[in-house]
């Protein structure tokens, strides 16, 4: 048995699984491909993320059979996209995660329901918001990966579950914050997501910083809007897992979403920038998810209504963001 096993073979689960090692957490890891799993095992670095990562193998067990890697911790984290999430569950023997803990590191809404990671893992596996936590930024995997310092914020309602996974990510780079809101934490993810669409959308069509500035205090209202009107009990706007992951996404070279949108201001049609990435942008999918949860709350959110119209409805990029100018303030 080990202490942990980390699902996804991506650029966020190698980060996490630099920290564990370096913190001499027995892993159990489960990457998809076989190819990835054996270069892994030979070489200590994933091929595909992050790969000037090293990695200890002597508390690594790598495998591509899901069920064992379930099978062979107490502890279960899934770093996957929203979007693979539930195709991937569809192959999990349920009675191999029924009793474990399930902690999600997953920014976007799972399935045609829109529904949290945390919700889909109750209503899959039975497993209640007691047995499970999730892990909210702002943590960009390649810091982690060039140890720049990181705050990370666990959330749990079960505070032993919290007492026991923050020492396994904390070290002299990373400061675990802990909290026991989690559906709130989700959604500020999911929304921050589309944010930097938005945001990367803008600096493509070259806007310039007191336009962004504005952007993102408008996004900071919608998010309030957004909580309020679904009733989540929430920390403080302010604290590091709602606004502080907001602005890295908004702001930063890292943001796979401002990327994302930034193509898509440039011109790019949204399979020419799928093609263009070799990485998920979590804010398209969640950008559906997020506009239909708005329309059955009954709440007006023109930014994400604007990155909506444009990447579903295919409108022009520039007339939409003229609108957008006319919808904030």
């Amino acid at each position: 048995m080990t202490d942990l096993s980390v699902i996804g073979g991506g650029s966020f689960a190698t980060a996490l699984v630099k920290i564990l090692t370096e913190n001499k957490i027995q892993i159990s890891w489960y990457l998809r491909r076989q190819e990835q799993v054996e270069f892994i095992k030979q070489e200590g670095n994933n091929p595909d993320y992050l790969s000037f990562v090293k990695l200890d193998r002597a508390f690594l067990e790598v495998s591509n059979d899901l069920d064992f890697c379930v099978k062979n911790s107490p502890i279960i984290l899934f770093a996957v996209p929203s979007a693979h999430f539930g195709s991937l569950c569809e192959n999990l023997d349920v009675t191999a995660i029924q009793g474990k803990v399930v902690v999600t590191a997953i920014k976007g809404t799972v399935g045609e329901h829109n529904m949290l990671p945390s919700s889909f893992v109750a209503r899959n596996f039975g497993i209640d918001e007691e047995s499970q936590a999730i892990i909210a930024g702002p943590c960009h995997a390649e810091e982690i990966a060039m140890t720049k310092k990181t705050y990370m914020t666990i959330g749990s309602p079960n505070v032993e579950i919290l007492n026991k996974l923050a020492p396994y990510f904390s070290s002299h780079y990373v400061t675990v914050n802990t909290q026991e809101d989690m559906s709130g934490a989700e959604y500020a993810a999911i929304f921050k997501n589309v944010v930097g669409v938005v945001c990367g959308m803008a600096k493509g069509l070259n806007y310039g910083d007191n336009f962004m500035a504005v952007l993102v205090s408008n996004a900071i209202y919608e998010l309030e809007t957004l909580l309020q009107a679904l009733h989540v009990k929430q920390k403080r706007i302010s604290c590091s897992s709602y606004l502080g992951d907001l602005f890295v996404t908004a702001y930063s070279a890292h943001s796979r979403n401002r990327t994302f949108g930034e193509l898509i201001g440039r011109g790019y049609s949204v399979g020419q920038t799928q093609n263009t990435m070799n990485m998920v942008a979590e804010g398209y999918m969640a950008t559906k998810g997020l506009y239909k949860t708005a329309k059955d709350l009954n709440i007006n959110l023109p930014i994400v209504n604007t990155a909506y119209r444009i990447l579903y409805n295919h409108m022009a990029v520039t007339t939409e963001f003229k609108l957008l100018e006319r919808n904030i303030i």
